[in-house]
């Protein structure tokens, strides 16, 4: 369950990591409205062992579900599969989708007319990451993403095609400390690209850097930090378009603790302060979230 200042941010700031979708799209309207989130999620795994290596097969979905605001409830839908390659070698393919996702009321542009509609849109997106353990302490993945986001009729000229790759590096301080950098790079392609008509490319490259820690306090209590930097440069060059020498950036920092009060049930304290600054000041905000939660295992 968590707390946001701002309902039109919280899925897309939510979901920063490395490991969700650190390019997914906002809306960023006049009017913020904050609300409680609960967020449910099951994930069922299989491990077994083969002549390859372990190899785990995992299917989560995942619900936001808004107690005011309940047009943004929306899913998360995840297949993967892991497999060991060697003792320091294993390999991560990952397909995620996330349909319907309402992002906000916004200006369409496809009539001619400026309309108020529903802006929404449905990801797909593949991962894969090859991930190699150097010695007792290093370990680096290579990370690369790939997928479409498919917006409504309304807005269909801003359906893209993007590609992300980039390096993941964690080091082990000690048996109770790791720490981790990481860097991605994005390139996204719009149909609306070089269309006059419209006048709305939201085509970008984006650079997102990240640095977290986790230490475990005790043998039961765990602390994980992360600050994460991420600059979007919209490439549009039609004049007339608001995304025209546009860039954005955004700066985030969380804190979550984890208790673990059994081998199999885990409580968590979470706080994650978002900030994004744009060239285009309608475009800038702030979001703050408070949550709590638990974990079980069976």
């Amino acid at each position: 369950m968590t707390y946001t200042d701002d309902v039109f941010q919280f899925s897309s700031s939510r979901r920063s990591k490395f490991s969700e979708d650190p390019s997914q799209p906002t809306v960023v309207p006049t009017e913020k409205k904050s609300d409680v989130v609960w967020d449910p999620s099951l994930e069922l795994v299989h491990s077994s062992t083969s002549t390859l290596g372990p190899t785990q097969i995992s299917a989560k979905a995942h619900g936001l579900l808004y107690t005011s605001n309940p047009v943004f409830n929306h899913g998360d839908y995840r297949l993967q599969i892991k497999q060991g390659l060697s003792s320091d070698t294993a390999v991560l393919v990952r397909y995620r989708y996330v349909p319907n996702l309402f992002l906000g009321p916004n200006f369409e542009r496809r009539t001619g007319n400026r309309f108020i509609e529903e802006e929404r849109v449905s990801s797909h997106i593949g991962r894969v990451e090859l991930e190699q353990k150097l010695g007792q302490r290093w370990v680096v993945t290579m990370i690369g993403r790939g997928g479409m986001r498919l917006y409504n009729e309304a807005f269909a000229e801003r359906d893209t095609r993007f590609w992300t790759v980039g390096p993941h590096l964690s080091y082990a301080l000690s048996d109770r400390v790791i720490t981790s950098l990481g860097y991605l790079f994005e390139r996204g392609y719009a149909d609306g690209a070089g269309d006059t008509r419209f006048n709305d490319d939201i085509s970008y490259q984006q650079h997102v850097m990240s640095a977290s820690a986790d230490a475990g306090l005790t043998d039961v209590l765990s602390l994980h930090l992360l600050y994460l930097y991420r600059r979007k440069d919209f490439t549009s060059d039609l004049v007339g378009d608001t995304h025209l020498n546009r860039h954005d950036d955004t700066h985030q920092g969380a804190a979550e603790l984890r208790y673990a009060v059994t081998q199999t049930a885990t409580l968590t304290l979470g706080f994650q302060r978002t900030q994004r600054v744009s060239t285009n000041d309608m475009r800038s905000f702030q979001d703050t979230q408070i949550s709590v939660g638990g974990q079980y295992r069976f």
